[in-house]
């Protein structure tokens, strides 16, 4: 069901359309970074770790390829010399951001034949990718942003070229450790894959998509094996947790309620579903614009939804390719108000983070030596990152380190009494730590 008096757009207007909510989307994503939204939650420490070893930081092994998507111009920077923090830290956004243009690009290409396509993949890093604000270096965005140039190899309406097939190999490949979530990205994939193979009459079409086949498989079985034994037992509950609390943050509604109603307002020919499909996301976002932030909590438990939210938005892709459907002036107009408006609701919502950031580095220039966050408010967002936070809002200067809440018998990634983190970059040493031998 199209607009009366509307346009279809031409491939060439989809992809300016796409490229243009790219860009704004790249630029709430910036937006964040001029904040330092990396160093939220454990970004601080990923930090740390990288510039301290000049390696990835292996926090697991199931997320590995995630790891060295992001990370690895950091760890480059870092073996070349750079010293400097302000670029450094640059080159850390720059990393994270890497796997989001590397695969809006190559999705691109993949919906080069029916280019309306690219606008879930565009729907799906706005409102997923985006919730996670806190969570922005983490491993399960790299899964968010890859699953889709696999995806739309998989549902292209003919044999796939060598260049194609080597591309979704080399995707697969990278799809085998990005988060322990690849058990139902991989199962789709599997599936898709296998029935290629077992369609397809022409022999290199065959082989090659059993090969994919066999790289999706290959990834739910690593998947099943860290969900049986994880890393940190304590995760796969705090997991089952996250997915109750996402249902709070309103990007992923937004997005996919734009998407579901909309659809079943064309399937069944129904102007109210088409109406909803416009009120429920702009009454989402109405409401929420007026929270100055989004809890770090309910940001970080964004990570269930390669679990919950994606499956559907792919659902919903494969029906669209599936129809006749074509992408209209009104439409693209549609989703582009979407993109936009929860961009700007992104960039809203660092309100919080930005007055916290304030806040915090203005002690650091006032206060000498260990700081107790008690006489500060109770200053903290994290529960563990304040000295960690210390050393890279201190512009490698270290006059003072912020102390935990409970510094006295909780988890520490480093002991900021005794210890000092990214020491070979700092100007001015913490000349108040104790020495060990003392203790």
């Amino acid at each position: 069901m199209n607009f009366p008096k509307d346009t279809e757009l031409t491939p060439r207007l989809i992809r300016v359309y796409a490229v243009a909510l790219f860009a704004v989307i790249s630029g709430a994503l910036w937006a964040g970074f001029s904040a330092d939204t990396y160093f939220a939650s454990d970004g601080s420490f990923y930090f740390a770790i990288i510039l301290d070893n000049g390696t990835f930081t292996n926090i697991a092994p199931s997320r590995a390829h995630a790891e060295f998507l992001t990370q690895w111009p950091l760890v480059l920077a870092v073996r070349s010399g750079v010293t400097d923090l302000a670029t450094l830290e640059r080159i850390f956004g720059l990393g994270i951001w890497f796997p989001w243009v590397l695969s809006f690009g190559i999705s691109l290409y993949a919906t080069r034949e029916r280019p309306a396509l690219i606008f879930f993949f565009l729907i799906s890093l706005v409102s997923l990718n985006l919730a996670a604000w806190c969570l922005i270096y983490g491993e399960h965005l790299v899964l968010l942003s890859l699953a889709w140039p696999i995806f739309f190899f998989g549902i292209v309406r003919r044999p796939l070229t060598v260049l194609e097939q080597v591309i979704t190999a080399a995707l697969l490949i990278a799809h085998l450790k990005l988060y322990e979530t690849t058990l139902v990205s991989g199962s789709i994939f599997t599936v898709i894959f296998a029935f290629r193979a077992w369609v397809e009459k022409n022999p290199r079409e065959r082989w090659g998509s059993g090969i994919l086949a066999a790289l999706a498989l290959a990834s739910v079985v690593i998947a099943v094996t860290w969900i049986l034994f994880p890393r940190d037992p304590e995760n796969r509950g705090h997991f089952l947790g996250a997915i109750l609390a996402s249902l709070l943050h309103p990007y992923p509604w937004m997005g996919v309620s734009f998407v579901v109603l909309n659809f079943l307002g064309v399937i069944f020919s129904s102007r109210k579903l088409l109406l909803a499909g416009w009120v429920a996301p702009l009454a989402i976002g109405v409401v929420s614009i007026f929270a100055p932030g989004i809890m770090g909590g309910i940001s970080f438990s964004t990570r269930t939804l390669t679990l919950t939210a994606l499956p559907l938005l792919l659902f919903a892709t494969v029906l669209f390719s599936l129809s006749k459907f074509k992408l209209t002036k009104r439409w693209a107009v549609s989703i582009s108000a979407l993109v936009i408006g929860i961009s700007l609701l992104h960039v809203r919502h660092l309100q919080t983070w930005v007055e916290f950031k304030s806040e915090f580095t203005g002690i650091l220039k006032e206060e000498n030596g260990f700081v107790d966050p008690a006489d500060h408010g109770d200053i903290d967002h994290w529960g563990w990152t304040n000295p960690l936070l210390s050393y890279v809002w201190s512009e490698g200067e270290i006059k003072a380190v912020i102390l935990n809440r409970n510094f006295k018998d909780g988890y520490e990634p480093f002991d900021p009494f005794t210890e000092m983190v990214m020491e070979k970059y700092l100007t001015k040493k913490p000349d108040f730590l104790k020495d060990p031998a003392e203790e």
